[in-house]
């Protein structure tokens, strides 16, 4: 058995030849039993004395062995963390110290693409499943609805598609050779029609077109010129009426009535108050020089409104006047070349209808043609290829998906399970997790760096400073007497004077030699306090 008591038992000697970090001092225990008497025998000259014999207690005590070893400490964990996957870094949550738990995340690199990805892939993941569970549940009334409405479709597209074909077959009626002759019939007209449009272009403009034109600008021109002399005849009217009033009726009464305001300051017209007090003189005795005003004045707002709606007349007779030259003018420059390009898409629009319609009399005469029988029948296979389905689909959703076809629902929903796990480590690579409890020694990276799967530095270390283990090195003939679970003390070279307890947590099975002295690797756990 072992037996350690740190405070009175263990003896750590400190050697000037310990290394560098530690000094390990661990106490093995040998017992051992001590059994034994004791005979004494005493002779001297002739006599000979014999003394009696003692019984002696024989018990079992613990032989304490002090064995140091120099080794190394180090963090228990202590792991360069890096990125499963490249690109620029987005963010570190931590800084050199901070303690983390298992799981947390520490860094990341840009994954808006990931993440997309991720997206997709669940959705994809919810489309099957849905899939899949439709089919286990069997159709509903609308899905059976639908499925009617589908071969109801594709029945009538079948009768159709027959109905063509023997019409094909079958060949034209005297009323079907009627129509096609009358589309032959109508199709000249059109295309006479855009070849005459297309053939006035070329002969435009023409010497009566020219003339026309010429005349509308000649009678635009007059009528403008005798709008412009009548606004003039008709504001000189106008001035000769206000001459009149402001010179001669309002004077004359003013010499007998000064009131009115006029007699102040000429106007013409008159204002409306002055109107009212010259109104009320026509029954006094100044009623003959008060009509002489009202006449006046009358005249005045009569030659006003006349040269008003003359001069009003100028502007419209100016227009009529743009627009004849306007079109003399592009009717000398000729057809421009989107109007010859319209012209020439007409006739060869009427070219094309012609033909078609050529070729359709032809048919109704001569029969269907082998590659129109070919196409009719083509058409019948295609129509009825599609009723089959829709009636497979029917059944199908009558009597509910088969085994096969559940089975592929199911490995529709592995696969896209699949890819979204897939997609889901991808984003976890682009991440750093803390993948144990411990305490982050070392940041080397920074935001907006690239890190690669080539980097040869880690991104973040993390390890766990509160947890040391340390290495030694056993010889040989000290290796049979050490066992994992014995307990010693640890001196560190930084720290004199003070004892850390350790236990042994593995010893090494294969030797190492150096210079012909045999060890054997030993490690120890130890635990610093708060």
């Amino acid at each position: 058995m072992t037996a350690i008591d740190l405070e009175e038992e263990l003896t750590i000697q400190e050697s000037h030849w310990r290394g560098r970090l530690i000094t390990a001092g661990i106490l093995l225990a040998v017992v051992g039993a001590v059994a034994g008497g004791l005979y004494v025998y005493r002779s001297g000259g002739s006599s000979t004395t014999t003394r009696g014999t003692e019984d002696v207690k024989v018990a079992r005590k613990t032989i304490n062995q002090t064995l140091i070893i120099s080794g190394t400490a180090d963090a228990q964990l202590n792991s360069n963390l890096i990125f499963q996957s490249s690109g620029k870094v987005a963010s570190i949550s931590v800084k050199v110290g901070d303690v983390v738990k298992q799981g947390d995340v520490l860094a990341s690199l840009e994954s808006d693409s990931l993440n997309n990805a991720l997206q997709t892939a669940q959705a994809n993941v919810r489309a099957a499943q849905l899939k899949l569970d439709d089919l286990l549940q069997g159709s509903t009334e609308a899905q059976l609805a639908t499925a009617d409405q589908a071969v109801a479709s594709a029945q009538a597209a079948v009768t159709k598609a027959k109905d063509a074909q023997k019409t094909l077959l079958d060949g034209a009626t005297a009323a079907d050779l009627a129509v096609a002759q009358q589309a032959v019939s109508a199709a000249e007209a059109q295309l006479a029609t855009a070849q005459s449009n297309r053939d006035k272009l070329d002969n435009t403009p023409s010497a009566a077109d020219l003339a026309a034109a010429e005349a509308a600008v000649a009678q635009a021109q007059s009528a403008l010129t005798a709008a412009q002399n009548t606004a003039a005849t008709t504001q000189s009217t106008v001035d000769a009426a206000a001459a009149s009033l402001k010179s001669g009726a309002e004077p004359t009464y003013c010499a007998v009535d000064n009131t009115p305001a006029f007699c102040t300051t000429p106007s013409a017209p008159i204002s409306g108050t002055d109107a009212d007090i010259v109104n009320a003189a026509l029954s006094g005795p100044n009623a003959l020089k008060a009509t002489a005003v009202m006449t006046a004045n009358s005249t005045y707002v009569t030659a006003a409104s006349a040269a008003a709606n003359a001069a009003a007349a100028v502007a419209p007779a100016q227009r009529a006047v743009d627009s004849a030259q306007a079109k003399l003018d592009a009717l000398e420059e000729g057809p421009s070349s989107a109007e010859i390009d319209a012209a020439d898409a007409a006739v060869a629009s009427a070219e094309a209808a012609l033909d078609a319609a050529n070729k359709k009399l032809q048919v109704a005469r001569d029969g269907a043609t082998a590659e129109q029988k070919a196409d009719a029948q083509a058409a019948v296979d295609s129509a009825e290829m599609t009723l089959a389905a829709a009636l497979a689909q029917r059944a199908e959703a009558v009597r509910g998906a088969d085994t096969n076809t559940i089975e592929q629902a199911r490995h529709a929903v592995a696969t896209a399970q699949l890819a979204a796990d897939a997609a889901r480590i991808r984003l976890r690579d682009a991440q750093i997790i803390a993948p144990f409890d411990g305490t982050i020694g070392a940041i080397n990276a920074k935001v907006g760096e690239f890190f690669g799967g080539g980097s040869t530095t880690p991104p973040i270390v993390l390890l766990t400073p509160d947890r040391l283990t340390m290495k030694m090195d056993v010889g040989e003939t000290d290796y049979a007497n050490i066992k994992v679970g014995q307990v010693g003390g640890v001196l560190f070279d930084s720290i004199p004077g003070k004892i850390y307890p350790f236990v042994i947590s593995e010893i090494g099975l294969s030797p190492s030699i150096t210079q012909g002295v045999v060890t054997y690797p030993v490690k120890g756990s130890l635990v610093l306090p708060p």
